[in-house]
């Protein structure tokens, strides 16, 4: 696997991951069983693609890179669309 392969299976493992924790949101504490079996493969398969990504990329790159990423687009995502709160604090800690 090239390392521009590996940039793209880490992108692809970077969906998945925000792909299952909006099914896990929905799952709304594994009430629904739909949702919580969604998250869980979604889950699998962002784990899967991060692990194939390993092959051409540096854990330590990677892994900041994976859960930065993640991290970044979930907390806009709650603060645009979620309700969740927004303050210059959490702010200033994701930028």
């Amino acid at each position: 696997m090239s390392v521009a392969e590996g940039w793209g299976v880490l992108f692809a493992a970077t969906l998945f991951e925000l792909v299952s924790t909006y099914f896990m949101h929905a799952a709304q504490g594994f009430s629904r069983p739909l949702q919580a079996a969604l998250a869980c493969v979604f889950y699998a398969a962002s784990f899967l693609g991060f692990n194939f990504s390993l092959r051409a990329l540096e854990i330590s790159i990677a892994y900041a890179v994976w859960s930065a990423a993640v991290m970044a687009v979930l907390s806009f995502v709650g603060m645009a669309f979620l309700g969740e709160s927004v303050s210059s604090l959490k702010v200033t800690g994701i930028a």
